[in-house]
């Protein structure tokens, strides 16, 4: 029976790009349930608004249909993710409400987010933009300084021209075919995908 998983993210570049990153899952039995759940407006997520968003995504399936587990991906920018993970959980433990759901609720961090994925694969990000990635090492894609930043910049100096949630959405669609193994290169990556696949993220 396949184990079904909600996703929480920060906006509408994750809303539309995580399905396509994480849809190899299928194929081991994971249903990553779709829409990716994300807070009005583009607000980062709070214990708050993610307190909210678990229990309408509890309560609006019949109990016979709902999620097995819960995993949010926080944004960590340039902070170290440990430590924005500790404080949401913080956070979030301290809402009486969020313990009303009996399944486990994962939160996992991404040091500069979607985009150090996007660069991890270079080869395919290349072949989507038509042209080299520019000054930046690939290979230690988390730790390339706002990994946004140059990729709106390459886009501009492209035929691309902005880049937007679908923008987002069309690299991971080219990424999704075939590199997941070129994603994991990216410790952030393959943590939210550990938690995601197996359950608590690996230290």
């Amino acid at each position: 029976m396949a184990k079904r998983v909600v996703v929480i993210a920060s906006g509408e570049t994750e809303r539309l790009a995580l399905p396509h990153l994480l849809r190899h899952l299928g194929e081991q039995g994971i249903l990553v349930d779709e829409p990716i759940r994300t807070p009005s407006r583009n607000r980062a997520i709070t214990g708050e608004n993610a307190c909210k968003l678990l229990l309408s995504a509890w309560y609006e399936k019949p109990p016979t249909d709902r999620p097995d587990k819960f995993v949010i991906l926080l944004d960590a920018d340039a902070k170290d993710p440990q430590d924005v993970v500790a404080r949401f959980e913080e956070d979030l433990k301290a809402r009486a409400a969020v313990h009303r759901v009996p399944v486990p609720i994962l939160a996992v961090a991404a040091k500069w987010h979607l985009e150090a994925w996007f660069f991890a694969c270079a080869a395919s990000l290349r072949d989507y933009l038509g042209r080299d990635l520019g000054n930046v090492d690939t290979s230690q894609p988390d730790e390339i300084v706002n990994p946004k930043l140059h990729l709106i910049h390459l886009l501009k100096e492209g035929p691309g021209g902005i880049y937007t949630a679908r923008v987002s959405e069309e690299i991971a669609q080219r990424l999704s075919v075939h590199s997941v193994q070129e994603l994991r290169r990216s410790p952030s990556f393959a943590r939210f995908e550990s938690a995601v696949r197996n359950g608590p993220k690996p230290a």
